[in-house]
């Protein structure tokens, strides 16, 4: 199969996944989300159920309803539409990409099954894992770098994996500038077509310096026609610009990706609904949230902070 993997350029977001206070999926503030989302300029496209969409503790139905929502929206844009999956076997990821056919998908995400991280797993296994998988589907496959580093594949390994012609982007998230450049490095001796996406918002600026041709970042959710610019400028090579627009988002990365930074969802959720995008900021558990001093801190924050961004 051959892919114009070109078209996975740019920004994309891992947009939240609304909840009422109740706890059900609110496909009206959904709905509502990506619509805004994906007619902005500079989005390349929405990725829907990652861990930012709190994609571990929704159902599968309630995942088919978002990717449904999701990819109308993208697809009505002229977007791309990227679902994430986390299966735990090769069987179990074949027949989640079959479930996904039907779908307004154009490539799925796939999260490292637990056994990648169990000991010392040898690249021969996780190449096989996307040799299986790629043979079994007519999805573009886009790989994901888990920012744990017992989960992280190796420069060797991910050179092998973008050989498949069917893995067409790779989000590069460990959050390890050294392996960062060290994997740009080999992709580009290997002449490799295979997309790469950073996900390390702490470097982003440097990762366009570094070869990067997009970002698949969580904190997009907010201030995100900032990081737009910022993509825009790292792709067309002003480095400069995009490292004075890295500077000025700083402050917002921080506020929202403080630890725990298991409540970053939680976070941008309650910065969503203040600005009157999503109707609840719930989340699910395990995510406990953050206190109501907490959540003034944050608003408070974040509303001088865009204040001072956009006088």
């Amino acid at each position: 199969m051959t892919n114009n993997n070109s078209r996975f350029r740019g920004l994309f977001i891992p947009h939240v996944t609304p909840f009422n206070d109740s706890g059900v999926l609110d496909l009206a503030s959904l709905a509502r989300l990506t619509t805004r989302f994906a007619a902005l300029e500079g989005v390349a496209g929405l990725v829907s159920c990652a861990r930012i969409g709190e994609g571990p503790v929704l159902t599968l139905d309630e995942k088919r309803s978002v990717y449904e929502q999701a990819g109308k929206a993208a697809h009505h844009a002229g977007k791309l539409h990227i679902a994430t999956i986390a299966p735990q076997s090769t069987d179990e990821a074949i027949f989640l990409l079959r479930d996904l056919a039907a779908l307004p998908i154009d490539a799925v995400m796939i999260f490292p099954p637990l056994l990648f991280a169990w000991g010392k797993v040898g690249g021969d296994l996780k190449v096989r894992f996307f040799e299986d998988v790629a043979r079994s589907t007519k999805f573009s496959l886009v790989l994901f770098q888990v920012p744990v580093q017992s989960y992280w594949y190796d420069v060797e390994t991910i050179c092998r994996i973008a050989r498949i012609d069917q893995v067409v982007a790779y989000k590069e998230a460990s959050f390890n500038i050294d392996l960062f450049a060290d994997t740009m490095q080999a992709l580009e001796r290997q002449n490799a077509s295979m997309e790469v996406l950073t996900g390390n918002d702490r470097f982003v600026g440097e990762s366009y310096k570094l070869g990067a041709s997009g970002a698949l970042i969580g904190v997009a959710n907010v201030a995100t026609e900032k990081w737009a610019a910022l993509d825009i400028a790292g792709r067309g090579g002003d480095f400069d610009k995009a490292m004075a627009i890295q500077r000025e988002l700083e402050s917002i990365k921080e506020l929202v990706f403080g630890e725990p930074i298991v409540e970053a969802v939680a976070r941008i959720k309650i910065v969503l609904h203040q600005e009157g995008l999503i109707k609840s900021a719930a989340i699910r558990r395990p995510q406990l949230g953050i206190s109501d001093a907490d959540k003034k801190h944050l608003l408070d924050s974040y509303r001088a902070l865009t204040l001072n961004a956009n006088p």
